[in-house]
């Protein structure tokens, strides 16, 4: 095939492109060189490299991502999301790993009439390799706008794409603030409304990619910043990354003019506007006007849940089908929050995309790959407990239809049977994506080609039509997996870090367990409820039938990883796993600290694990000073309670007599401090429990003063305290309280 050919059909190709505004996606199957001998030989190649040499901003570019050395990448390898907003002509992507994170996420930069070619040797090979590359390629040929071009084959594809469909609409259409649709523009209304409508009616602004909601954000917060330039006016404004926010600053930029920009805050004669991470809005609550969250999704619902409970005038955006991460799950999960904190809350979505039509080839191929479109199915099924269950047996009414929790039924679905049932694939994958909040395209290439994941299942019968009720993606690690010797010895020296064996290898190189390496063990990925029956008990269900599986494995620990709050930490804890390690940075989407939680199975891993536990609470007290100084108190009291008698320092009868003392008021509280520390450290794992909302609230008042250290202002603000002396009445009621309920003596 000469290059002359080639120019001559892609000028046709990409007219007809522009003609219907969509991107298209050539994939040329053979080597490098013979792919850049037909690249090379475009007209837009080289006006794009030079746009590329020239920095140029107004004109369209290049972006080339890969580990080819015949196209030397403009992308670094792990920074493709920076470039998320910004826009481009064409794409070459030739990576030998096909990193589909990356291919999704610039493939959004692509701008209605661009190119999107993936350079691709050896296709044949790697459909039979790769169950997700079958998937991927198998979806390209149904698809008649985007083509496959082999350098086997001599002949250029006849298809030009679909040339049925109207000519290129110009909904360039401006409406007033400068928005381009009607959508865009009804947003920015809702979003000024929020400024001044009634209180606690937050908004929910989701999209797609695309659809100018980013855009939407700045044009109204211009529009405030200009009305309220002649008075003190704030506007917050607050992201999982400031690189989030690209695509807002330059609209704002755009629609402001001349601004003063100072580090992370824009002033517009006396209004503002700053960005404030999320852990410092929670931890000071600012006095602001309007706080915007945008990419809610990247963030967890119980941060968002902080937010709401302090701020009245809120906007939170998201993209539902993101290329970066999928918001259906913080859709779902957020919709119970605000139901229940704010039940008047506002939702706007914008579906018609600016900067290509609608059913754009390459967006429709994207998602479908990638399943970034799957929709959670609708249960017909009721799960309720074995009491009700059994009252409900003689009901004539839609008795088939509600389970009991052990009538549901658990399997283990091979990646096989997944691809070959697209039904089935969708159906786990959208399951799977309510429960987290950082679901990437590369989790579904994972879930099919890794022999390392199993993905398990809760169905609420054996029938071929059941219910998905609950998903669980679990990775086999540790010993008989791979691991050599030589890998351990460069772990040890931090020369290397393995791959898909997260479990041993933190323990190995967190906690000091060189051992790690020759126990079995098993991480739970992922875990996830289907939203309509959460809360019924399942989740622990689930857990009890994965840890059989694991025993018939042969696993000796099972264990899993989160970004920790109360209300997980509650369920991991009832369901019998120990603390092994807390991390000591939070991380920048959830703004949690991650948490590694185990289970011994076996024998041998029992010593392990209390050896383990021995060792976290050794340390624990220490690095609440400084490490762990911004855990939550409610965190701290769970975790404290996973503590033993035989960890603890033992009281004597001169620390009970300084308890006694301080409670009768007899002793002053500093003079008593060290004893009050150890015994409440005895008392929180007392075998009484604790009856009672106030007598918790007791419990984590002196948490926070007595082992989290906290000073009596800052203890006095989180609790609503009026004052030192109030916190002293409270420490001393439930110090007396607890020692006569107690019995100590």
């Amino acid at each position: 095939m000469s290059a002359q050919l080639f120019t001559s059909w892609f000028d046709k190709y990409t007219k007809n492109a522009y003609l219907l505004s969509e991107r298209r996606l050539i994939v040329l199957s053979g080597s490098d060189s013979w792919a850049l001998s037909l690249i090379e030989s475009l007209d837009i190649f080289s006006s794009a490299l030079r746009a590329n040499s020239n920095h140029a901003t107004d004109s369209g570019h290049c972006l080339i991502y890969g580990d080819s050395g015949v196209f030397p990448a403009n992308v670094q390898n792990k920074r493709y999301r920076d470039k998320l907003g910004s826009e481009s002509d064409m794409i070459i992507f030739a990576d030998s790993q096909f990193t589909i994170d990356a291919f999704a996420a610039l493939s959004g930069t692509l701008k209605a009439g661009g190119i999107f070619f993936l350079i691709a040797p050896e296709i044949k090979l790697k459909r039979e390799c790769s169950l997700f590359l079958r998937r991927f390629y198998s979806l390209i040929e149904v698809m008649p706008e985007h083509t496959v071009i082999s350098q086997a084959k001599v002949e250029l594809p006849v298809n030009l794409g679909n040339i049925s469909k109207q000519g290129k609409q110009d909904n360039k259409q401006l409406y007033s603030f400068d928005c381009i649709t009607a959508e865009q523009h009804t947003a920015v209304k809702a979003i000024k409304k929020v400024v001044t409508g009634h209180r606690k009616r937050p908004l929910v602004l989701t999209a797609d990619r695309g659809r100018g909601k980013s855009s939407a954000l700045a044009i109204a917060c211009a529009q405030l910043l200009k009305a309220h330039e002649h008075n003190e006016f704030s506007i917050i404004i607050t992201a999982p990354d400031t690189q989030a926010l690209s695509v807002f600053y330059r609209q704002l930029t755009k629609s402001l003019g001349a601004i003063e920009l100072q580090g992370n805050k824009i002033t517009y004669g006396k209004a503002r506007l700053t960005f404030i991470a999320v852990d410092q809005l929670i931890r000071e609550r600012i006095k602001v006007n309007l706080l915007l969250v945008d990419e809610a999704a990247a963030i967890s619902v119980y941060l968002l849940e902080q937010l709401l409970n302090s701020y009245h005038r809120m906007v939170f955006s998201s993209t539902v089908h993101g290329y970066e991460g999928a918001g259906r799950g913080f859709t779902l999960k957020f919709q119970k929050t605000l139901d229940r904190l704010c039940p008047q809350w506002v939702s706007l979505h914008l579906n018609q995309p600016i900067r290509w039509r609608e059913n754009d080839p390459l967006e429709q191929l994207v998602f479908d790959a990638c399943l970034l479109n799957a929709e959670l199915p609708d249960l017909k099924t009721t799960i309720v407990p074995q009491p009700l269950f059994n009252s409900k047996v003689s009901s004539p009414h839609k008795v088939d239809n509600i389970k009991a929790l052990d009538e549901v039924v658990f399997k283990v679905i091979p990646a096989k049977e997944l691809v070959a049932d697209d039904v089935l694939l969708k159906q786990v994958f959208a399951v799977l994506v309510t429960a987290h909040y950082q679901t990437k395209p590369s989790d579904l290439q994972l879930l099919l080609d890794n022999p390392q994941v199993q993905v398990t299942c809760l169905f609420s019968s054996q029938n071929k039509n059941a219910d998905i009720l609950a998903v669980a993606l679990l990775m086999h690690e540790g010993k008989g997996h791979g691991v050599t010797i030589d890998d351990v010895r460069a772990v040890k020296n931090s020369e290397q870090r393995l791959r898909n064996h997260f479990l041993p290898q933190s323990l190995f190189s967190h906690c000091g367990f060189e051992k790690a390496f020759d126990f079995v063990c098993l991480r739970i990925m992922r875990i996830a409820v289907h939203p309509q029956i959460q809360q019924q008990g399942l989740g622990s269900k689930f857990i009890r039938h994965i840890e059989l599986l694991a025993v018939k494995q042969g696993v000796d620990f099972i264990g899993s990883s989160f970004g920790v709050n109360p209300e997980l930490l509650s369920f991991w804890l009832n369901a019998g796993f120990s603390p092994a390690r807390i991390g000591f940075t939070k991380d920048k989407a959830s703004g949690e600290h991650s948490a590694l939680l185990i289970k011994a199975l076996s024998e041998k891993s029992k010593e392990a694990q209390q050896h383990l536990h021995s060792n976290f609470y050794q340390s624990f007290d220490y690095l609440l000073l400084e490490e762990y100084k911004t855990l939550s108190t409610e965190l701290v009291l769970l975790l404290l309670r996973q503590n033993t008698k035989e960890d603890l320092k033992a009281l004597s009868a001169q620390d009970i007599a300084n308890v006694w003392a301080f409670s009768r008021g007899e002793r002053l509280y500093s003079s008593c401090s060290y004893s009050l520390y150890l015994w409440l450290k005895h008392e929180l794992l007392s075998e009484a429990k604790y009856h009672s909302t106030e007598l918790l609230q007791h419990s984590l008042v002196l948490i926070a003063r007595l082992i989290q250290k906290q000073d009596s202002d800052s203890v006095c603000q989180q609790f609503g305290l009026t004052g030192k002396k109030m916190l002293n009445k409270h420490i001393k009621d439930y110090v007396y309280s607890r020692l006569t309920t107690l019995g100590y003596e």
